[in-house]
């Protein structure tokens, strides 16, 4: 979120009502705006609403800020199962970052090879990513 903060509420208008009209890209970021009160008050239910909206929509990285929140119980209270359902979606998109947080779990059960596989996967996502959405 570059730029002065003095546009920061009209970005966070345009993306809010661009994902009121269906915008999946548009609702992750109006989320991370209010999750971090960025040209609005910070709000982590509403976050959690328009993250929500954007990872049903498809996109990977809302489904990783999303499952993390709700893991912690940001925005209410804690959900781990959801919020692990939500980090295998992303995974399986390829989101490097929910692929090192579940190579970080396997490991912890002692799974290493699983655990290399997902990492092998993560570096992989990481030199194919493309930019945000």
């Amino acid at each position: 979120m570059a730029g002065p903060p003095s546009g920061w509420p009209r970005a966070f208008a345009d993306f809010s009502g661009a994902a009121r009209d269906g915008d999946a890209n548009a609702a992750y970021w109006a989320g991370l705006m209010v999750r971090n009160g960025k040209g609005t008050a910070a709000d982590t239910t509403a976050a959690v609403a328009w993250l929500e909206q954007a990872a049903r929509g498809g996109v990977p990285d809302a489904m990783f800020v999303l499952a993390n929140m709700l893991i912690a119980g940001e925005g209410g209270a804690p959900d781990a199962a959801a919020g692990h359902a939500w980090l295998q979606r992303a995974a399986a998109l390829g989101q490097p970052a929910a692929l090192q947080q579940l190579a970080q779990g396997a490991y912890e059960e002692g799974a290493a090879e699983r655990a290399d596989a997902l990492l092998k996967e993560a570096a992989h996502a990481l030199k194919h990513r493309t930019a945000l959405p």
